[in-house]
């Protein structure tokens, strides 16, 4: 079977399972934490997982909290035969790390947005920054393992 295929298709499965233990798993923890830290910094009140701007709440949601996008930058990275398992923690750790507090200030943005310009703008900030978050990580991730593997072409990463 053509390698692409084989990455494709693991990189769909992995996706998925972590996404639905996304979904199983009870984050109201991180969803708190991050409701809290957002709504200081953004200088809104917060209580519990709701953030109250000037004309509308912000639920800090599961898929609020960083961790698709992380799930997103580990399957890829389980997808590959390359790197060894080492590299791949690494990689997966410090990766995981930077997604998870650049998701915090993008969420602090979301919510100034929110409370400057109304819910309408941070709604449509939101969809663009979760998008344009997604392709950072799948470049971010390109660049970094073709630096810390010495590959210069992807298809010796499958």
């Amino acid at each position: 079977m053509d390698k692409n295929i084989v990455f494709l298709l693991k990189f769909s499965i992995i996706f998925l399972i972590l996404t639905a233990l996304i979904e199983l798993i009870d984050l109201s923890i991180v969803q708190n934490f991050i409701a809290q830290i957002t709504a200081n910094f953004s200088r809104l009140n917060a209580i519990g997982i709701n953030v109250f701007a000037k004309d509308g709440v912000f639920a800090i949601t599961k898929l609020c909290t960083g961790f698709l996008s992380i799930a997103i930058l580990a399957s890829i990275i389980l997808s590959l035969n390359k790197p060894e398992l080492k590299k791949k923690f690494l990689i997966f750790f410090a990766g995981g790390i930077a997604l998870f507090l650049l998701n915090i200030i993008r969420v602090i943005f979301v919510l100034v947005i929110g409370k400057n310009f109304g819910v309408k703008a941070a709604e449509l900030f939101h969809i663009i920054s979760w998008f344009s978050t997604a392709l950072l990580i799948i470049i971010a991730w390109y660049f970094f393992t073709k630096k810390i593997t010495k590959i210069k072409n992807f298809s010796e990463l499958l």
